[in-house]
């Protein structure tokens, strides 16, 4: 691409390893309507950004691919934020 890429990293707050409600409101939303499981350490808080920045109008249109890493296994040590 002729732009740079550029990084937004106005969503991994409150700090590592703590979801915020943006977070879960994205890890409940994909599992409820996808089925897609995210963990709320990363694939969480990516999506979070995604989805708002999508619904901001804050990205350039044409198709959007979001990769997708893993993480389920993480979902375990945060029973307690997800229920």
């Amino acid at each position: 691409p002729e732009d740079p890429p550029q990084l937004r990293d106005g969503y991994f707050g409150p700090c590592y390893g703590e979801p915020n409600p943006g977070t879960l409101a994205a890890i409940r939303r994909l599992g409820r309507l996808e089925g897609l499981v995210l963990d709320p350490v990363y694939t969480g808080k990516a999506m979070a950004g995604l989805l708002d920045m999508v619904a901001t109008g804050a990205l350039p249109p044409g198709p959007l691919v979001f990769l997708h890493t893993g993480g389920a296994p993480g979902t375990f040590a945060y029973g307690d934020w997800l229920a």
